[in-house]
């Protein structure tokens, strides 16, 4: 029978979302309109992409808080310039990276609390934290900072999403 490792489900996967979103702040910062792109949003009611960049490292760091019981700073300022941007996600990456497999898979933490906006907090498993809160979550707000920079007119596809999180098997 198979096992998924949690390192591999949390970590992994954030690794690649951070190193996916620094490929996309690259393009960003050599865009013609790079000053505008921090407070660019798809819908008026919608956050802006500086939004989405800190909320993809604000779960990447709940992994290494929960999933550790380190103690991380969330900090909820929000960079307003590209660079500033680039900073959070190059130390929130260099964080989840500091963290061994063995902290993680040989944990003996086995539930999380989850507080979702102006809902009561709710305790779960560890593996329901992962799989059905903080991923869906990053997932979310990666995807819709990339929405936000194809409808600023970016050349950005698909491969440019994935390609970090198929870079064990494709080498392209």
């Amino acid at each position: 029978m198979a096992t998924l490792s949690l390192y591999d489900t949390a970590f992994g996967t954030s690794i690649y979302a951070l190193q996916t979103l620094l490929d996309l702040l690259e393009k960003a910062q050599a865009h013609p309109e790079a000053s505008t792109i921090p407070e660019a949003r798809i819908y008026p009611d919608m956050r802006p992409f500086s939004f989405q960049i800190r909320i993809v490292t604000a779960f990447s760091k709940k992994f290494v808080e929960t999933l550790t019981s380190r103690t991380v700073e969330q900090d909820e300022s929000e960079p307003k310039t590209l660079d500033g941007l680039v900073e959070l996600v190059t130390k929130t990456l260099d964080l989840v990276k500091s963290v061994p497999r063995d902290e993680v898979d040989g944990t003996s933490i086995t539930t999380a609390t989850i507080k979702s906006g102006n809902l009561p907090p709710v305790d779960v498993t560890v593996q329901q934290f992962v799989l059905t809160h903080a991923l869906p979550n990053l997932y979310f707000h990666l995807v819709t900072a990339y929405d936000i920079l194809r409808l600023k007119g970016f050349d950005i596809g698909k491969r440019d999403y994935l390609k970090n999180f198929a870079s064990e098997y494709y080498k392209a």
